[in-house]
């Protein structure tokens, strides 16, 4: 069976994030689902992505890895890095919390796992297909 899925190692950097929305906005596309399933998709990334630039790496060099695959109706998504881990800690928003809470509101299954270097963001999102 072929793997209908893609995986980007992009360097750590917020001007970054435009191009892993391009990547994966093209991705979503391909898979032919409903313009809301993709735009909160995005979101995600882009909250996920985000941390990863300013708490897993905190500025640094580093890459951010995501991988998405359909499979089905459900879209599996995982934002990585080998910075510095999750702090649990860190739950208001002076903190950096808001983010997480919502990729965590948008997403149907959300897990972190933690590394020895870094952290492990595992999300499902149901999808739609254009009809």
């Amino acid at each position: 069976m072929i793997k209908n899925e893609i995986k980007l190692y992009v360097p750590s950097s917020l001007k970054n994030l435009s191009i892993i929305r391009a990547l994966a906005r093209t991705y979503l596309e391909l898979q032919k689902l409903e313009q809301k399933d993709i735009v909160q998709i995005l979101s995600i990334i882009d909250e996920l992505s985000t941390n990863v630039v300013e708490h897993g790496y905190q500025y640094q060099p580093g890459d951010i890895i995501i991988e998405l695959e359909k499979q089905n109706d459900t879209i599996y998504l995982i934002v990585e890095d080998n910075g510095v881990g999750f702090d649990e800690e860190k739950e208001s928003k002076e903190e950096g919390g808001m983010g997480l809470f919502i990729a965590r509101a948008i997403a149907d299954d959300f897990k972190i796992e933690k590394k020895l270097n870094g952290t492990k963001f595992k999300v499902e999102k149901k999808v739609r297909e254009v009809k």
